[in-house]
């Protein structure tokens, strides 16, 4: 009961967008090192941006910061990867 009455600090918005940045980029680095299917690497970077709009909606209705909601650019950097690699894929025929 005492962690509901402390103070939220100011920042908490940009250190959940950090904290969800860093899981990005660490997924990033395992699918690319491991490899993975497109399919599954979509569907945790779906997971991912649900995860995080859905804390970002928790934080402001408990009188967080407000602001648009915005996905994280590493997820955005991710994905646009993927349709790159897709796309060279397909060009290369193979």
């Amino acid at each position: 009961m005492e962690a509901m009455n402390q103070k939220l600090p100011k920042d908490t918005g940009q250190v959940i967008r950090d904290a969800f940045y860093d899981m990005a980029l660490s997924l990033e680095c395992l699918f690319l090192l491991y490899g993975t299917s497109d399919l599954f690497a979509e569907d945790v970077v779906r997971c991912l941006e649900e995860g995080y709009t859905s804390t970002m909606k928790r934080l402001q209705k408990i009188g967080g910061p407000n602001g648009k909601l915005r996905r994280q650019t590493a997820v955005t950097q991710f994905l646009s990867r993927l349709e790159r690699e897709k796309s060279d894929r397909g060009l290369s025929g193979g």
